[in-house]
Protein backbone atom coordinates (compact mmCIF):
# COMPACT_ATOMS: atom_id res chain seq x y z
CA UNK A 1 0.00 0.00 0.00
CA UNK A 2 2.79 2.44 0.95
CA UNK A 3 4.67 1.53 -2.24
CA UNK A 4 1.61 2.21 -4.38
CA UNK A 5 0.99 5.55 -2.66
CA UNK A 6 4.58 6.52 -3.40
CA UNK A 7 4.21 5.33 -6.99
CA UNK A 8 1.13 7.46 -7.56
CA UNK A 9 2.55 10.50 -5.78
CA UNK A 10 5.38 10.36 -8.31
CA UNK A 11 2.90 9.82 -11.17
CA UNK A 12 1.11 13.00 -10.13
CA UNK A 13 4.24 14.95 -11.02
CA UNK A 14 4.00 13.71 -14.60
CA UNK A 15 0.23 13.73 -14.96
CA UNK A 16 -1.50 15.87 -12.37
CA UNK A 17 -4.71 16.19 -14.41
CA UNK A 18 -7.70 15.64 -12.15
CA UNK A 19 -11.39 16.39 -11.79
CA UNK A 20 -12.20 20.08 -11.28
CA UNK A 21 -12.21 20.92 -7.59
CA UNK A 22 -10.44 17.70 -6.61
CA UNK A 23 -7.44 17.96 -4.32
CA UNK A 24 -4.06 16.45 -5.09
CA UNK A 25 -4.46 14.08 -2.12
CA UNK A 26 -7.89 12.89 -3.24
CA UNK A 27 -6.58 12.17 -6.74
CA UNK A 28 -3.63 10.24 -5.36
CA UNK A 29 -5.93 8.11 -3.20
CA UNK A 30 -8.22 7.42 -6.17
CA UNK A 31 -5.32 6.33 -8.36
CA UNK A 32 -3.91 4.12 -5.62
CA UNK A 33 -7.26 2.47 -4.85
CA UNK A 34 -7.91 1.90 -8.57
CA UNK A 35 -4.53 0.26 -8.95
CA UNK A 36 -5.13 -1.99 -5.93
CA UNK A 37 -8.56 -3.03 -7.20
CA UNK A 38 -7.28 -3.75 -10.71
CA UNK A 39 -4.38 -5.82 -9.38
CA UNK A 40 -6.64 -7.80 -7.05
CA UNK A 41 -9.25 -8.32 -9.78
CA UNK A 42 -6.64 -9.86 -12.09
CA UNK A 43 -5.80 -12.42 -9.38
CA UNK A 44 -9.43 -13.39 -8.75
CA UNK A 45 -12.07 -13.20 -6.03
CA UNK A 46 -9.90 -14.58 -3.19
CA UNK A 47 -7.32 -11.82 -3.71
CA UNK A 48 -10.07 -9.17 -3.87
CA UNK A 49 -11.30 -10.37 -0.48
CA UNK A 50 -7.81 -10.12 1.01
CA UNK A 51 -7.46 -6.59 -0.36
CA UNK A 52 -10.89 -5.56 0.94
CA UNK A 53 -10.09 -6.82 4.44
CA UNK A 54 -7.00 -4.61 4.48
CA UNK A 55 -8.80 -1.51 3.20
CA UNK A 56 -9.76 -0.16 6.62
CA UNK A 57 -6.28 1.16 7.35
CA UNK A 58 -5.46 2.98 10.57
CA UNK A 59 -7.69 5.55 12.21
CA UNK A 60 -7.47 6.95 15.77
CA UNK A 61 -11.10 5.91 16.32
CA UNK A 62 -10.06 2.25 16.21
CA UNK A 63 -8.26 2.58 19.56
CA UNK A 64 -11.40 3.96 21.20
CA UNK A 65 -13.82 1.12 20.43
CA UNK A 66 -14.29 -2.47 21.47
CA UNK A 67 -15.44 -5.19 19.11
CA UNK A 68 -16.45 -8.82 19.21
CA UNK A 69 -17.94 -11.32 16.82
CA UNK A 70 -21.30 -12.99 17.39
CA UNK A 71 -23.75 -15.03 15.36
CA UNK A 72 -27.12 -13.30 14.96
CA UNK A 73 -29.86 -15.25 13.18
CA UNK A 74 -27.15 -17.70 12.11
CA UNK A 75 -25.05 -14.97 10.46
CA UNK A 76 -21.63 -13.84 11.68
CA UNK A 77 -21.69 -10.20 12.82
CA UNK A 78 -19.15 -7.80 14.29
CA UNK A 79 -20.45 -5.73 17.22
CA UNK A 80 -18.64 -2.42 17.70
CA UNK A 81 -19.19 0.06 20.52
CA UNK A 82 -17.24 2.73 22.42
CA UNK A 83 -14.82 1.29 24.98
CA UNK A 84 -16.71 3.22 27.62
CA UNK A 85 -19.85 1.39 26.56
CA UNK A 86 -22.85 2.32 24.42
CA UNK A 87 -24.46 5.13 26.39
CA UNK A 88 -27.15 6.16 23.89
CA UNK A 89 -30.29 4.42 22.67
CA UNK A 90 -28.87 4.06 19.13
CA UNK A 91 -28.22 0.76 17.36
CA UNK A 92 -26.97 0.71 13.75
CA UNK A 93 -27.21 -2.39 11.58
CA UNK A 94 -24.47 -1.97 8.95
CA UNK A 95 -24.13 -3.76 5.60
CA UNK A 96 -20.68 -3.50 4.01
CA UNK A 97 -19.95 -3.06 0.31
CA UNK A 98 -17.72 -5.08 -1.98
CA UNK A 99 -19.73 -5.87 -5.09
CA UNK A 100 -21.43 -8.82 -3.35
CA UNK A 101 -18.23 -10.87 -3.81
CA UNK A 102 -15.81 -9.22 -1.34
CA UNK A 103 -15.79 -6.90 1.66
CA UNK A 104 -16.29 -7.55 5.34
CA UNK A 105 -16.95 -5.89 8.66
CA UNK A 106 -13.21 -6.00 9.30
CA UNK A 107 -12.46 -4.04 6.13
CA UNK A 108 -15.00 -1.36 7.08
CA UNK A 109 -14.01 -1.04 10.72
CA UNK A 110 -12.93 2.60 10.41
CA UNK A 111 -16.47 3.52 9.37
CA UNK A 112 -17.96 1.30 12.07
CA UNK A 113 -15.74 2.82 14.77
CA UNK A 114 -16.55 6.38 13.73
CA UNK A 115 -20.29 5.68 13.75
CA UNK A 116 -20.12 3.96 17.14
CA UNK A 117 -18.25 6.91 18.64
CA UNK A 118 -20.32 9.52 16.83
CA UNK A 119 -23.63 8.12 18.06
CA UNK A 120 -22.32 6.68 21.35
CA UNK A 121 -24.20 3.57 20.29
CA UNK A 122 -23.80 -0.03 19.16
CA UNK A 123 -23.00 -0.94 15.55
CA UNK A 124 -23.90 -4.43 14.32
CA UNK A 125 -21.97 -5.12 11.09
CA UNK A 126 -23.30 -8.06 9.09
CA UNK A 127 -20.84 -10.45 7.42
CA UNK A 128 -23.46 -11.81 5.02
CA UNK A 129 -22.66 -14.70 2.68
CA UNK A 130 -20.77 -13.74 -0.47
CA UNK A 131 -21.07 -14.73 -4.12
CA UNK A 132 -20.18 -16.72 -6.14
CA UNK A 133 -20.28 -19.43 -3.46
CA UNK A 134 -23.57 -18.06 -2.18
CA UNK A 135 -25.53 -16.47 -5.05
CA UNK A 136 -28.70 -14.38 -4.91
CA UNK A 137 -30.68 -14.21 -2.67
CA UNK A 138 -28.30 -15.42 0.06
CA UNK A 139 -26.89 -11.95 0.93
CA UNK A 140 -30.38 -10.40 0.92
CA UNK A 141 -31.79 -13.17 3.12
CA UNK A 142 -28.93 -12.88 5.63
CA UNK A 143 -29.32 -9.11 5.96
CA UNK A 144 -33.08 -9.34 6.44
CA UNK A 145 -32.74 -12.07 9.06
CA UNK A 146 -30.19 -10.12 11.10
CA UNK A 147 -32.06 -6.81 10.90
CA UNK A 148 -35.37 -8.43 11.91
CA UNK A 149 -33.80 -10.11 14.94
CA UNK A 150 -31.95 -6.94 16.01
CA UNK A 151 -35.22 -4.98 15.84
CA UNK A 152 -36.92 -7.58 18.01
CA UNK A 153 -34.01 -7.88 20.46
CA UNK A 154 -33.47 -4.13 20.87
CA UNK A 155 -37.13 -3.17 20.97
CA UNK A 156 -36.31 -0.38 23.46
CA UNK A 157 -33.67 1.16 21.17
CA UNK A 158 -33.75 3.33 18.04
CA UNK A 159 -32.45 1.08 15.27
CA UNK A 160 -30.99 2.47 12.03
CA UNK A 161 -30.01 0.62 8.86
CA UNK A 162 -26.88 1.70 7.00
CA UNK A 163 -24.74 0.45 4.14
CA UNK A 164 -22.31 1.40 1.40
CA UNK A 165 -22.22 0.43 -2.29
CA UNK A 166 -23.68 -3.10 -2.62
CA UNK A 167 -24.33 -2.85 1.12
CA UNK A 168 -26.41 0.25 0.39
CA UNK A 169 -28.55 -1.83 -1.96
CA UNK A 170 -28.87 -4.46 0.77
CA UNK A 171 -29.96 -1.77 3.22
CA UNK A 172 -32.65 -0.57 0.80
CA UNK A 173 -34.14 -4.00 0.13
CA UNK A 174 -33.94 -4.88 3.84
CA UNK A 175 -35.88 -1.73 4.77
CA UNK A 176 -38.52 -2.43 2.11
CA UNK A 177 -38.94 -6.05 3.20
CA UNK A 178 -39.10 -5.15 6.89
CA UNK A 179 -42.00 -2.82 6.07
CA UNK A 180 -44.02 -5.89 5.08
CA UNK A 181 -43.47 -7.55 8.48
CA UNK A 182 -45.53 -6.93 11.58
CA UNK A 183 -42.55 -5.93 13.72
CA UNK A 184 -40.93 -2.74 14.94
CA UNK A 185 -39.51 -0.74 12.03
CA UNK A 186 -36.10 0.98 11.70
CA UNK A 187 -36.02 4.67 12.59
CA UNK A 188 -34.03 5.68 9.54
CA UNK A 189 -31.81 4.62 6.67
CA UNK A 190 -28.29 5.75 5.70
CA UNK A 191 -26.89 5.01 2.24
CA UNK A 192 -23.32 5.68 1.12
CA UNK A 193 -22.82 5.44 -2.65
CA UNK A 194 -25.59 2.82 -3.00
CA UNK A 195 -25.45 0.53 -6.05
CA UNK A 196 -29.06 1.01 -7.10
CA UNK A 197 -28.84 0.14 -10.81
CA UNK A 198 -26.31 -2.64 -11.47
CA UNK A 199 -27.43 -2.81 -15.12
CA UNK A 200 -26.45 0.80 -15.90
CA UNK A 201 -24.32 1.14 -19.03
CA UNK A 202 -24.58 4.85 -19.87
CA UNK A 203 -24.15 8.20 -18.14
CA UNK A 204 -21.66 8.58 -15.29
CA UNK A 205 -20.95 4.85 -15.24
CA UNK A 206 -18.92 5.78 -18.36
CA UNK A 207 -18.06 9.46 -18.00
CA UNK A 208 -16.89 9.24 -14.38
CA UNK A 209 -14.82 6.07 -14.71
CA UNK A 210 -11.70 8.21 -15.08
CA UNK A 211 -12.59 9.99 -11.82
CA UNK A 212 -13.37 6.92 -9.70
CA UNK A 213 -11.44 3.91 -8.45
CA UNK A 214 -14.18 1.52 -9.60
CA UNK A 215 -13.88 -0.11 -13.00
CA UNK A 216 -16.61 -1.76 -15.10
CA UNK A 217 -14.37 -4.83 -15.48
CA UNK A 218 -14.96 -5.42 -11.77
CA UNK A 219 -18.61 -4.38 -11.52
CA UNK A 220 -20.13 -6.48 -14.30
CA UNK A 221 -18.54 -9.84 -13.39
CA UNK A 222 -19.27 -9.27 -9.70
CA UNK A 223 -22.97 -8.78 -10.41
CA UNK A 224 -22.95 -11.88 -12.63
CA UNK A 225 -21.37 -13.83 -9.75
CA UNK A 226 -24.31 -12.79 -7.60
CA UNK A 227 -27.17 -13.34 -10.01
CA UNK A 228 -25.97 -16.46 -11.88
CA UNK A 229 -28.79 -16.39 -14.44
CA UNK A 230 -31.43 -14.78 -12.20
CA UNK A 231 -33.34 -11.76 -13.56
CA UNK A 232 -30.98 -8.76 -13.39
CA UNK A 233 -33.96 -6.47 -12.80
CA UNK A 234 -35.16 -8.29 -9.68
CA UNK A 235 -36.49 -5.67 -7.26
CA UNK A 236 -34.23 -6.91 -4.46
CA UNK A 237 -31.10 -5.80 -6.35
CA UNK A 238 -32.22 -3.28 -8.96
CA UNK A 239 -34.31 -0.32 -7.80
CA UNK A 240 -35.09 1.40 -11.11
CA UNK A 241 -38.77 0.44 -10.91
CA UNK A 242 -39.10 -0.65 -7.29
CA UNK A 243 -41.81 1.13 -5.24
CA UNK A 244 -39.91 3.11 -2.61
CA UNK A 245 -42.63 4.77 -0.54
CA UNK A 246 -42.11 2.40 2.42
CA UNK A 247 -38.56 3.60 3.04
CA UNK A 248 -38.01 5.35 6.39
CA UNK A 249 -36.40 8.76 6.71
CA UNK A 250 -33.25 8.50 4.59
CA UNK A 251 -29.84 10.14 4.24
CA UNK A 252 -27.89 9.46 1.05
CA UNK A 253 -24.25 10.43 0.54
CA UNK A 254 -22.24 10.14 -2.67
CA UNK A 255 -19.38 11.74 -4.58
CA UNK A 256 -20.02 13.75 -7.72
CA UNK A 257 -16.98 12.05 -9.25
CA UNK A 258 -18.20 8.50 -8.80
CA UNK A 259 -19.50 6.14 -11.45
CA UNK A 260 -22.83 5.68 -9.67
CA UNK A 261 -23.54 9.41 -9.37
CA UNK A 262 -26.41 9.77 -11.86
CA UNK A 263 -28.17 6.57 -10.84
CA UNK A 264 -28.03 7.69 -7.20
CA UNK A 265 -29.54 11.08 -8.08
CA UNK A 266 -32.30 9.38 -10.07
CA UNK A 267 -33.02 7.01 -7.18
CA UNK A 268 -33.26 9.93 -4.75
CA UNK A 269 -35.57 11.88 -7.07
CA UNK A 270 -37.86 8.85 -7.43
CA UNK A 271 -37.94 8.23 -3.69
CA UNK A 272 -38.78 11.86 -2.90
CA UNK A 273 -41.48 11.86 -5.58
CA UNK A 274 -43.03 8.87 -3.80
CA UNK A 275 -43.12 10.72 -0.49
CA UNK A 276 -39.90 9.52 1.17
CA UNK A 277 -38.31 12.05 3.54
CA UNK A 278 -34.86 11.95 1.94
CA UNK A 279 -31.77 14.14 1.99
CA UNK A 280 -28.98 13.80 -0.58
CA UNK A 281 -25.50 15.02 0.31
CA UNK A 282 -23.36 15.00 -2.85
CA UNK A 283 -19.70 15.85 -2.22
CA UNK A 284 -17.94 17.80 -4.95
CA UNK A 285 -15.13 15.87 -6.66
CA UNK A 286 -15.29 12.91 -4.27
CA UNK A 287 -15.37 9.27 -5.32
CA UNK A 288 -17.10 6.00 -4.46
CA UNK A 289 -17.42 5.41 -0.69
CA UNK A 290 -14.83 8.08 0.07
CA UNK A 291 -15.90 7.75 3.72
CA UNK A 292 -13.47 4.81 3.98
CA UNK A 293 -10.63 7.37 3.88
CA UNK A 294 -11.68 9.48 6.86
CA UNK A 295 -8.17 9.34 8.31
CA UNK A 296 -6.91 11.35 5.32
CA UNK A 297 -9.84 13.27 3.81
CA UNK A 298 -11.72 16.05 5.60
CA UNK A 299 -14.77 15.44 3.39
CA UNK A 300 -14.86 11.86 4.62
CA UNK A 301 -14.52 12.93 8.25
CA UNK A 302 -17.29 15.50 7.78
CA UNK A 303 -19.53 12.97 6.00
CA UNK A 304 -19.29 10.47 8.88
CA UNK A 305 -20.00 13.27 11.36
CA UNK A 306 -23.09 14.20 9.32
CA UNK A 307 -24.28 10.59 9.42
CA UNK A 308 -23.93 10.47 13.21
CA UNK A 309 -25.78 13.79 13.49
CA UNK A 310 -28.58 12.50 11.25
CA UNK A 311 -28.96 9.34 13.33
CA UNK A 312 -28.85 11.27 16.60
CA UNK A 313 -31.57 13.68 15.51
CA UNK A 314 -33.94 11.14 13.97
Amino acid sequence: MIFKLLKHSISMLGSSSRMAGRSWLTEMLVRTARDLLASAYEKGVPEMRVMADKSAGYHPALSKVSSNTRDIAGVSCMLVSPKSGASSDKVIVYFHGGGYVAGSAKGHKTILANLALGTKGLVVAVDYRLAPEHPFPAPQDDCLAVAALVLKTYDDKKVSLAGDSAGGALAITTALELAKLDIKQPENLVLMSPWVDPTASTGTIITNEKNDFLVSEFLNPSFEHLMQGTDHHNERVNFLNTPLSDLPKTLVQCGKGEMFYDQIVEFCDRAKAQGVDLELQAYRAQFHVFQLFSAALKDAEDALANISKFIDQN
